[in-house]
């Protein structure tokens, strides 16, 4: 078993929050803060992703006027398009298109482009905590490659949030 063939399905995180973006920011702050979740994923289409709203789109926008915020819907602030990656997906596919776009989420798409889960960098690192073995498999090269992963791992293992 290593990240080459352990497969992202195997490791995601089901039962994905999504919302229509005509929710408020208090709204999906709200949502995101009661599911300790740091981002909602905006579909269409009966689950197709278009759009995430993540914890630091959120932040990025706080330093407006308040009365400003009152008036911004989710779409408003959305990261578009989304990137996504297919269930069948290996682990190494993921963190390479995780780095490739400096992002730490990835809706989880099927066969029929619906999404069935998200991949976080936590899930990545909760496997590799869980399994030696993908540790251990891990060539040396892929270790100096993944190493500002590695780095964050030291504090989603000290309690950082879910």
């Amino acid at each position: 078993m290593s990240i080459e063939t352990v497969t992202v399905e195997t490791v995601m995180t089901k039962g994905v929050k999504s919302i229509n973006g005509r929710e408020s920011l208090k709204a999906v702050a709200s949502m995101m803060s009661t599911h300790n979740i740091g981002s909602i994923i905006k579909t269409e289409n009966q689950d197709i992703p278009v759009g995430i709203v993540m914890e630091t789109d959120i932040v990025r926008i706080a330093g407006l006027a308040e009365l400003f915020l009152a008036h911004l819907l989710a779409i408003d602030i959305m990261s578009k398009p989304v990137i996504t990656i297919d269930a069948k997906s290996s682990i190494q596919d993921a963190i390479q298109t995780m780095k490739l776009n400096n992002i730490r989420r990835l809706p989880v798409l099927d066969r029929r482009a619906k999404m069935v889960g998200i991949l976080t960098d936590k899930d990545i690192f909760r496997a590799i905590i869980n399994s030696q073995s993908l540790l251990s498999g891990m060539t040396e090269s892929v270790t100096i490659e993944l190493r500002p992963m590695y780095e964050k791992l030291g504090e989603f293992m000290i309690g950082e949030r879910v």
